[in-house]
């Protein structure tokens, strides 16, 4: 797989990529929640949250389209 298919591909998930990406996000604290593995140290919780919230104002800031349009 080259760049160009690589390219492509973010393209056509344009409108979709904020919302893919907060639900594998959301992946590891649900793991924790249900207790199916012990993935995050106790006291990198809070550092995570802040990562999430970085990461969707930088989705957020970049976001030319509304959730499902292309």
């Amino acid at each position: 797989m080259n760049m160009n298919h690589i390219i492509s591909f973010a393209h056509r998930l344009k409108g979709f990529r904020t919302l893919l990406v907060n639900l594998l996000l959301a992946i590891m604290p649900i793991m924790e929640m249900s207790e199916v593995l012990d993935i995050l140290p106790d006291n990198f919780e809070a550092p995570y949250a802040i990562m999430i919230a970085l990461v969707n104002l930088y989705l957020r800031s970049i976001t030319t389209t509304p959730l499902g349009k292309s």
